[in-house]
């Protein structure tokens, strides 16, 4: 096969890699705002020039050929480098273009939305768009640059960057500790009742220094996000521990009150972002994540 970079149309490339990413003709034409046989002949011109199949196609779906697997590899590659290139030509200018974030819904709603003026503010040629999951995504096919995640991370070949660490605290509205007990030691707490979350169930087990085993308390409620969790606390229906950007502001209005402080025995959770393409040949995705990095404590 003679080298790509000899042959080939940047669009031909980029419009090839967006078809993967996006599963097909028809979602990667609507994304683009181009039309579907647009993107064909582009396809077309690349098997014609390259002398292989890149793609079966069916009437509902596409198939990459191993040939197409071994172009994708190398397109990604010349893309990544063109960017790169284009950065440094405009490296006295400010960072531009899209960046596309993917974080889990309190992660966004505590710590980024809060603050994301200032970003905007600082660079206002970067044209950020943000998608909240709270599962570890596969940045290709969620069009995602970049994905903030929380805990220990799973074995990857993603590149990372630790950003911070949340410690956890236990908290409580005060309306609902009147109504039952105010706590004086962490036996206290299986008088009272516990909202729980669904996943992970790590998140639930209460333990603190110097007790053996953990403390049981009866559930109140089980709720699948951490927000509505936090929402069912606020409405006085049970105890619960958060990381503690999602409480902070509760605890600081007095919503909140933290029981047992520096008491729990729960190791801080990790704040991570994960990305793929290499932040020196991306300004705006280093100067995100430089920034997100500060306001994380990172």
């Amino acid at each position: 096969m003679q080298k790509l970079h000899e042959l080939l149309r940047m669009g031909d490339l980029a419009a090839f890699v967006g078809i993967v990413d996006d599963g097909g003709f028809a979602e990667s034409a609507r994304r683009r705002g181009v039309s579907a046989s647009t993107l064909s002949r582009s396809v077309t011109r690349l098997e014609e020039q390259l002398k292989v199949t890149l793609l079966r196609r069916t009437t509902r779906s596409i198939e990459i050929t191993p040939e197409g697997a071994a172009v994708l590899t190398e397109a990604r590659e010349i893309l990544d480098r063109s960017e790169a290139l284009q950065e440094i030509a405009t490296s006295g200018q400010a960072p531009a273009g899209p960046l596309r974030v993917n974080a889990p819904v309190p992660y966004v709603l505590h710590v980024l939305a809060p603050r994301l003026a200032e970003f905007r503010a600082k660079y206002p040629d970067i044209q950020l768009s943000i998608d909240m999951t709270d599962s570890l995504v596969d940045l290709i096919g969620s069009h995602a640059d970049v994905a903030i995640r929380l805990g220990q991370l799973p074995d990857s070949d993603m590149l990372h960057r630790p950003l911070g660490r949340a410690a956890w605290k236990l908290v409580a509205t005060p309306e609902y500790l009147d109504r039952n007990v105010w706590p004086q030691a962490p036996a206290d707490l299986a008088q009272l009742e516990q909202v729980r979350f669904a996943a992970p169930d790590h998140i639930n087990t209460l333990r603190f220094t110097g007790v053996a085993e953990p403390v049981e308390v009866p559930t109140a409620m089980t709720a699948s996000n951490g927000e509505a969790v936090r929402q069912l606390v606020l409405g006085g229906l049970g105890i619960a521990q958060f990381s503690d950007f999602m409480i902070a502001d509760d605890i600081a209005a007095g919503r909140l009150v933290e029981l047992f402080p520096g008491q729990l025995d729960a190791a801080p959770l990790n704040i991570s972002a994960l990305y793929l393409t290499r932040v020196s040949g991306l300004r705006r995705l280093g100067v995100f994540l430089d920034w997100v990095g500060n306001i994380s404590g990172g």
